[in-house]
C-alpha cells in the first residue's frame, strides 16, 4: 500500500466521522418559556407529592414460592457444598493462624523465662549481700 492511498483513507475516514461527530446547534431557552410562580397560585396539594416511604414489593415469581414441603436432597447438597467450601478456606487459612499464635505464645514464653531469670538473679544477690559471706581463700601453705 503507497502512502498516497493510506493518506487518502486517513482523509476519508476524518470527513466521515466530522459528518458523524457533529454537535447539534443549541437552541436558546428564555425564562418567558417558563411559568412564572405567583403569590396568586397555590401550592400543590399533598398527595401530588410522591411519597419516597412506601415500599412497593415486587410480585414473586412462581419459582420462588415457599415449598410446603422441606427438600431432603437440596439440604443434603447445600450442607456438603457448605463443608467442601469450609474445608478449603481452612486448609487455606489455618496455617496462617497457628504460625501468629505461636509467635504470640513464644513472645510470652520469651518474657516470662527474662523475667524469671532476672528475680532469680535479684534475689540471690540480694541474699549474697545480706550474708556477706566471705569467699575463703585456699590455703597456699601446703
Amino acid at each position: 500500500m503507497s502512502t498516497d492511498d493510506i493518506v487518502s483513507r486517513a482523509d476519508s475516514l476524518m470527513r466521515r466521522r466530522s459528518f458523524i461527530a457533529t454537535r447539534p446547534a443549541v437552541e436558546t431557552v428564555s425564562l418567558e418559556d417558563f411559568p412564572q410562580l405567583t403569590e396568586e397560585a397555590s401550592p400543590p396539594a399533598e398527595d401530588d407529592i410522591p411519597v419516597l416511604t412506601e415500599e412497593v414489593l415486587p410480585e414473586m415469581p412462581a419459582a420462588s414460592v415457599q415449598r410446603d414441603r422441606f427438600d431432603e436432597t437440596l439440604a443434603a447438597r447445600l450442607a456438603s457444598e457448605f463443608a467442601h467450601a469450609l474445608e478449603r478456606r481452612l486448609a487455606a487459612e489455618l496455617p496462617s493462624l497457628v504460625e501468629a499464635s505461636l509467635a504470640v505464645l513464644e513472645a510470652d514464653l520469651r518474657r516470662g523465662i527474662l523475667d524469671t531469670a532476672d528475680s532469680t538473679i535479684k534475689d540471690f544477690l540480694a541474699r549474697r549481700e545480706q550474708l556477706r559471706l566471705p569467699l575463703e581463700e585456699p590455703d597456699q601453705t601446703s
